[in-house]
């Protein structure tokens, strides 16, 4: 074979190799989105007081879009004051 096209297969071969390296730091970034969305939709709920017919409102609207505040008040979600909160400990 010619040194050019031994030369064209090595850059090949080392470019797949970069597309495993950059598919994998992509899933795991994906990963860690989706464990960071879900923890703050957790401590949201955690923190306000909602029925669970009020949760499962969030829940459909999860679906479409991460949750907010916003969100959580349209549901008529009522977040616990902070002094509430400390108090429990």
């Amino acid at each position: 074979m010619s040194e050019k096209l031994e030369k064209l297969r090595a850059m090949l071969e080392k470019e797949k190799e970069r597309r495993i390296k950059i598919n994998n730091r992509i899933e795991s970034l994906e990963r860690r989105i989706q464990e960071a969305e879900a923890a703050e939709v957790n401590e949201m709920v955690r923190s306000a007081k909602v029925s669970p017919e009020q949760l499962a409102a969030l829940l459909r609207q999860s679906a479409n879009a991460t949750p907010n505040p916003a969100a959580l008040a349209v549901v008529g979600a009522v977040f616990a004051k902070e002094e509430d909160t400390n108090d429990e400990d």
